[in-house]
């Protein structure tokens, strides 16, 4: 009896211990246009916000040896669950015409480890999540404007800008070329999920930036219209902002670090 007792107390002390050593982190994230921070202000003379949403998962840290350090994701039943976090970045105002007013910009989970520097995160809904009916899940994934409705799935990301002279870019990613039927998806061609590594990033230091300067490179916003991309295959206009997030327009397969995305130190 008093053995049992014993190893209880030692198996309490070490889950203390183990529970104690876990840390909090914030990681924060802002978006611009170049060195311009991009807000729904329409009277913006360079550029303005329309819309920026996207979800994350698999978030990791980084140690000193490169070895990954998984954060914990804490749910909160609005932005976060245990696997899933939803970003939001537009505030349904001025050109954000197509919003809402709940904002969230930061992403809070726990690790446990030593992490050094370096962060990746992947953009989008996992696969085992994409075709799950927004009526029936868990928040964040019940957030019905980042969901198509359809075979396809969620949005991974939504974003788009406004430029003076009715100029602009906007886009819908997300995964396509998907095989089957509502309820029975047998498997999409394109997974068009982007990889975000930043080793320059310092926990508690750095701040994520998004630059929807470098997702538009290379598209005419001089034509006084505005282009879009929805992931199709054959949406010409999908070709220039994939390659800034590192993914292959042709075949959905991620192949570099989304460039869009940095980390600066505060």
């Amino acid at each position: 009896m008093v053995v049992r007792v014993a190893l209880l107390l030692i198996a309490c002390l070490l889950t203390a211990a183990c529970e104690s050593s876990k840390e909090s982190i914030e990681i924060r994230f802002e978006v611009r246009f170049g060195d311009t921070r991009l807000t729904c202000d329409a009277s913006s003379a360079v550029a303005s916000l329309s819309d920026l949403r996207f979800y994350v998962h698999d978030i990791r840290l980084l140690d000193e040896s490169g070895n990954e350090i998984p954060l914990a994701l804490d749910p909160d039943n609005i932005w976060q669950s245990e696997t899933v976090a939803l970003l939001d970045f537009e505030n349904g105002e001025g050109d954000c015409v197509n919003g809402s007013p709940q904002t969230n910009v930061s992403v809070r989970g726990q690790y446990s480890g030593h992490p050094a520097g370096g962060l990746r995160v992947n953009i989008g809904v996992p696969e085992e999540l994409n075709h799950a009916d927004p009526m029936l899940a868990s928040a964040p994934m019940t957030y019905t404007p980042m969901h198509w409705h359809w075979k396809s799935g969620y949005k991974f990301m939504r974003a788009g800008i406004r430029l003076p002279g009715n100029d602009g870019f906007w886009m819908h990613l997300g995964s396509s070329r998907c095989e089957g039927t509502i309820g029975n998806i047998l498997g999409c061609k394109s997974a068009n999920r982007p990889v975000v590594d930043l080793p320059e990033f310092v926990p508690g230091e750095s701040v994520v930036v998004i630059d929807l300067q470098r997702l538009t490179q290379g598209l005419d916003l001089n034509n006084a219209a505005v282009s879009e991309c929805q992931s199709g295959p054959a949406e010409s206009e999908c070709q220039m902002p994939f390659e800034a997030l590192g993914v292959e327009f042709s075949s959905g397969v991620t192949k570099s670090s989304a460039h869009i995305f940095h980390a600066e130190s505060r």
